[in-house]
Parts: C-alpha cells; structure tokens; sequence
C-alpha cells in the first residue's frame, strides 16, 4: 500500500514537473483560443434574432361544444400542423405577401414551428438577422396558417393568442458560450502538446533518467550551484 501511494506521489510530482516545465502552452494556448473565439464571434458572425407567434389549433366542429375527443385528436395533428405552416402553399403566400428576396427554400430554413407538451398549442419561430423583419415574417406565417388550415381542414378552429414582437437581443452568437468552448478545447489542446513533447523529448534530466535510458549506475550527483 506504501509502495503504490508512493509510486501515486512521484506519478504526480512528473506530471507537475511536465507542466511546469510547459507552462507557457497552458497558459498561451487557451488564451489565443479564447481570443479567436471572441474576435470571430464578435466581428464575422452575423448576430440572429428569433420572434414567434404563439397560436391556439382546435378540431371542433362549427356550432358544436368542444369535446375531449376534439383536444385529443388535435394533439394528433401537431405534426400535421408542422407541415402545413412550413408547407410551400403557406411560404408562397408570406413571400408575396412581404416581398420578400427569399426562395421558399430559404425561407422554410428559417421558420420552425415546436408545440407545447400535451396541449394543443404551437409556436411559429422565425429566426433572421433583421429583428423586425423575423417579426413580420413570424406573424404573417400565423396568419396565413391560419387562413390556409382553415380553409384546407375546414373543421379547423385556429386562433393566434399572442403576435410575434420584435425580439429585444439576438439568440446567436452566444458569445459567453463560445469562449468558455473555446478555453475548454485550448487547455485540451495544450496538454496534449505538453504530452506529446514530453513523449518525444529522450534528452536525459534526472538520475532515472540515465537508469532508464541508458542503463548505467548513477555513482554521484554533482549539485547546481548559482554564481552570487
């Protein structure tokens, strides 16, 4: 027991030793990882804004009483409902309808459409570097949604409980974030240069050293003394 705390000991004595021979790579490292990360998320990323229009998607039948079978089959149409605000019939329309420079493609890209566990409602989330621009795009998405489902499912009750505002600050890049992703992946490549260094350094430094390497006896130590 003696033996493996001790050989634990002079484990961990190397390790120091090996980083505090290489200090300058743990230290440098991470902060010109943490800095690139800053620069770039800063100044090359283009900052994006969300905004979403929260909307109700009831099946009911005009005239008649809502019943559990309704909110139980309208939880089933989610996906449906997915499909029908991101389809090209719906897009098409928020294109001529804002004048948009976007293809469909391009748009759909940018307009994600999540629902509330076990409820039957939805949110359109339109995401663009213009935050007023996402803003309009989000509540014309719910309005022709609207429009389209009803007129297409025609037993479809849709009503949109809250318009999409314009979005205060951008949700990317997420600036905090990608520096401490950036210190965490510079100290990982820095230690794996320390290692890698120390794995291709065979220059002799200690006694064990010249055991090792060398096979010879170590028969005297001359110590280092500093000049005064």
């Amino acid at each position: 027991m003696g033996c493996k705390t001790l050989e634990q000991e002079l484990d961990l004595r190397d390790l120091w030793h090996m980083v505090a021979n290489r200090w300058q790579f743990i230290v440098v490292i991470p902060l010109v990882a943490m800095l690139i990360s800053a620069v770039v998320s800063i100044f090359f990323i283009t900052p994006q804004y969300q905004s979403s229009a929260t909307l109700l998607v009831l099946k009911q039948q005009p005239e008649q009483s809502l019943q559990y079978s309704d909110l139980q089959i309208s939880r089933q149409l989610v996906q449906t409902y997915r499909e029908i605000a991101r389809s090209r019939r719906v897009l098409d329309s928020v294109i001529d309808n804002l004048k948009l420079d976007y293809s469909y493609g391009q748009l759909r890209e940018k307009v994600e459409v999540t629902s509330v566990r076990d409820t039957e409602v939805i949110h359109i989330t339109v995401t663009d570097p213009n935050p007023r621009l996402a803003r309009r795009i989000a509540n014309q998405v719910a309005d022709s949604f609207k429009a389209q489902t009803e007129e297409i499912m025609q037993l479809e009750s849709v009503t949109i409980l809250d318009y999409a505002v314009i979005p205060s600050r951008p949700v990317s890049p997420r600036i905090p974030l990608n520096i401490a992703i950036a210190l965490v992946v510079g100290l990982m490549v820095a230690a794996g240069l320390v290692f890698l260094l120390e794995y291709l350094d065979n220059t002799v430094k200690t006694p064990e050293d010249v055991q090792e390497y060398l096979g010879l006896p170590v028969l005297g130590i001359i110590p280092y003394v500093e000049e005064e």
